[in-house]
């Protein structure tokens, strides 16, 4: 149990080249949720952008 929890702490406090990767991937895949939640939103009145170039 020890190990494990020592494992854990260690990847948090100095994560290796996996873990980071991990973290940039979880960060685009949010960033392209977005994207495409904000594309298929109503677009305003004013709003003269077509879908694509929003």
């Amino acid at each position: 149990m020890q190990d494990a929890l020592g494992n854990l702490v260690s990847t948090v406090v100095s994560p290796n080249i996996g873990t980071a990767e991990f973290f940039v991937a979880v960060l685009v895949a949010c960033g392209l949720v977005m994207i495409a939640i904000s594309s298929l939103l109503p677009k305003a009145t004013a709003d003269d952008l077509e879908w694509w170039e929003r």
